[in-house]
């Protein structure tokens, strides 16, 4: 019975060392199992914090903008035409984009020049290029064609269109054709206006137009040429001239005739057409 008993009692006590033995071996594969669950949460977390930095550098980074090759090359009425007809559109096509603008100065704030369009349908916008170099705006002349390089942001409250980090950018300007002008009459235009616009329109807006006329009115920034009325050419209405530079506007005197070249941006707001950009043949 002894001998019995000490067998039951071995085989008990081996019983609770295997028992041991095994929960042991559960416990050490439960912590090897959270270990590498750990290791792979702090490799996920390592990941992931060195895409974040990343991302956090990258987006810190400024953008480098191509001044070399603009993406758009327009006059100020273009880009403005634009985002009147569709600013989904126009915002895809120019902004966050180097874009060189053409444009007349009309007015020379803190930190940026106001370019205004010629088009009278633009009238109500401007194109707000806001130089790189504050020095730069001494250089601008009010009535002067300039043409400005910056990264287009978006159109501002009240329509204008905002561009940034300008410069002077005169080998990129949109130039008129002044060597092909079409050669008109300063009477067939000025009927071809005060008969139907909207032909006329489709005839030479747009055209770069070779007029020789009387100048009859000069104002502070435009000239005014009246041709030959007679009889059915009685409204008083005549053709606006807005010159190129400040240098062109002083060739002209009032009741001398003399030849403009110019481009036709059909009627104005006041005549019966007005051509802008224009020079003195």
């Amino acid at each position: 019975m002894a001998d019995e008993k000490k067998n039951v009692d071995s085989n008990q006590q081996n019983g609770s060392n295997d028992l041991q033995n095994f929960q042991k071996a559960v416990d050490y594969a439960v912590k090897e199992q959270k270990k590498k669950k750990r290791k792979k949460r702090l490799i996920v977390f390592a990941v992931i914090l060195v895409a974040v930095i990343a991302i956090a550098v990258f987006a810190s980074k400024p953008k480098d903008y191509d001044f070399e090759n603009p993406m758009q090359k327009v006059t100020v009425d273009t880009i403005l035409s634009d985002f009147k007809a569709n600013s989904s559109e126009a915002s895809e096509k120019y902004s966050d984009k180097v874009v060189a603008i053409t444009g007349k100065v009309g007015s020379i704030q803190d930190s940026y020049i106001v370019i205004d369009p010629y088009d009278d349908d633009n009238w109500l916008y401007s194109v707000d290029a806001y130089m790189e170099n504050n020095e730069d705006l001494k250089q601008v002349v009010v009535g002067d064609t300039i043409t400005v390089e910056g990264v287009c942001d978006k159109t501002t409250l009240f329509g204008d269109v905002k561009v940034s980090k300008c410069v002077y950018a005169d080998k990129f300007a949109v130039v008129p054709d002044y060597a092909n002008a079409v050669k008109i009459s300063a009477e067939d235009i000025y009927k071809a206006y005060t008969e139907n616009q909207v032909k006329a329109d489709e005839n030479f807006k747009g055209k770069v137009l070779e007029i020789t006329a009387k100048v009859t009115y000069l104002s502070d920034d435009y000239a005014v040429l009246e041709p030959e009325k007679d009889e059915w050419l009685s409204l008083g209405l005549d053709i606006q001239i807005n010159f190129e530079n400040n240098e062109e506007f002083k060739k002209v005197q009032k009741d001398k005739t003399c030849t403009i070249v110019g481009e036709c941006y059909g009627s104005g707001s006041v005549y019966a057409v007005k051509l802008c950009r224009a020079i003195v043949k």
